[in-house]
C-alpha cells in the first residue's frame, strides 16, 4: 500500500464489491421511484436527487469505495472518519432526498413492502426519538470501545456488517425527524427540532471519548505497526476521535436546518386548510358573516361566525392558541 498523502485523498480508489453493492441498493430504486413519479405527473423539486445523489450516494461512494475504504485498514482516523461518514453524513443526505415520501407518492395505498416494513411496530419502536438516539450514540461507542472496528479491518465480512449497522443506526434517527408521518403524533416540528439539537450534542460523546482517551482503543490495529500513516498511534487516534466530532457537529446544523424548514411548511400548510375551509363555510352560509340586525340592539351577540360553526371551531381555536 502506498504511504499516505494528503493528495490520497482525492485519487485513491477501489472498485470494492461490498461497496458498489451498497451503492447500488441506494441509487438504482430511488431512480426507479423518481421516474415512475415523473410519469405520473408527481411534482417532484430538483434539489432533493441533488441532495440524495450528491450528499448521500456520493458520500456512500466516498466512503466504501473511494480514499476512506482504501486506507481504514491503515491510518486509524481513516477508520473513524469513514465511520462518522457512514453513521451521521450519509443517512442525512439520503433522508434530505426523501425517498419515503417519494415511494408513497408512486405506490398506491402504500402497498410497498418497505412502507409496511416502515409501518410495522419494530420500526416504529426502533424509531422512537429515545430509542433511536440511544442506539446510534451507543453504535459509535461499540464500534471503538469493544473490538467490533479491530475485527472490521481484519475481516470483509464484519466490515460489510459494520457499514449496514451504521447506515441503519443513522437512518432509524434521521428519518423521522425530517418525515412527520413516522413519529407519534405528539412529535410536531417545534418537538423534532428540539430533538435534532439533542441529538447534535449527544453525537459528540463518541467523538470526544476516542479523542481523550488516554489508552489505545485497538492496540492490535494494523496501521500502528506501519509506516503508512507516518505518525504515534496515540495521535492517529486523537485525529481519529476529531475527525468523528467534526463530522457529528457539521451534521447537525443542517439537520436543524432541514427540521425548521419542514415546520416552516407545515405551518403554511395548515394555514392553507384551515383558510380553505373558512372560504368554504361562508359561502355556504353566507348570512352567517353578519351579526344581530342593526335596527334589533337588544339581540345577543352570537359570536363570530367561524367561532359559532361546530365544523371551525376547534380548528381555529386551536390556531389562535398557537399564535
Amino acid at each position: 500500500m502506498p504511504v499516505f498523502t494528503p493528495t490520497s485523498l482525492l485519487t485513491t480508489w477501489t472498485p470494492a464489491p461490498v461497496g458498489l453493492a451498497l451503492v447500488t441498493l441506494a441509487l438504482a430504486p430511488y431512480a426507479v421511484w423518481l421516474r415512475r413519479a415523473r410519469r405520473l405527473g408527481v411534482a417532484w423539486s430538483w434539489w432533493r436527487p441533488a441532495l440524495y445523489l450528491g450528499l448521500g450516494v456520493g458520500t456512500l461512494a466516498y466512503a466504501v469505495c473511494g480514499p476512506l475504504a482504501v486506507y481504514r485498514t491503515q491510518v486509524f482516523w481513516i477508520g473513524a472518519l469513514q465511520v462518522g461518514v457512514l453513521a451521521s453524513l450519509t443517512p442525512v443526505g439520503l433522508a434530505l432526498g426523501d425517498p419515503v415520501r417519494l415511494l408513497r407518492a408512486v405506490s398506491p395505498e402504500s402497498g410497498h413492502w418497505l412502507l409496511r416494513l416502515l409501518d410495522s411496530r419494530l420500526a416504529r419502536a426502533l424509531m422512537f426519538p429515545a430509542v433511536s438516539t440511544l442506539l446510534a450514540v451507543g453504535t459509535l461507542l461499540a464500534v471503538f470501545y469493544t473490538p467490533w472496528f479491530d475485527r472490521s479491518v481484519h475481516s470483509d465480512t464484519v466490515a460489510a456488517v459494520l457499514y449496514v449497522v451504521l447506515l441503519g443506526s443513522g437512518l432509524l434517527f434521521v428519518l423521522p425527524l425530517l418525515v412527520e408521518e413516522l413519529l407519534p403524533h405528539w412529535a410536531t416540528p417545534p418537538v423534532r427540532a428540539f430533538l435534532a439539537f439533542g441529538d447534535g450534542l449527544l453525537d459528540a460523546i463518541p467523538g470526544i471519548l476516542v479523542m481523550t482517551s488516554s489508552t489505545l482503543l485497538t492496540p492490535h490495529f494494523p496501521g500502528f505497526s506501519t509506516a503508512v500513516s507516518g505518525i504515534d498511534p496515540a495521535l492517529d487516534q486523537k485525529l481519529g476521535g476529531g475527525a468523528l466530532l467534526a463530522v457529528a457537529e457539521s451534521v447537525g446544523l443542517p439537520v436543524i436546518g432541514a427540521v425548521f424548514m419542514e415546520w416552516v411548511r407545515s405551518d403554511e400548510r395548515e394555514a392553507r386548510v384551515i383558510d380553505a375551509q373558512l372560504e368554504t363555510a361562508q359561502v355556504a352560509d353566507p348570512a352567517g358573516t353578519h351579526g344581530p340586525a342593526p335596527d334589533d340592539p337588544g339581540a345577543a351577540d352570537p359570536g363570530l361566525w367561524w367561532e359559532t360553526d361546530p365544523r371551525l371551531s376547534a380548528r381555529f381555536g386551536h390556531r389562535d392558541s398557537a399564535g
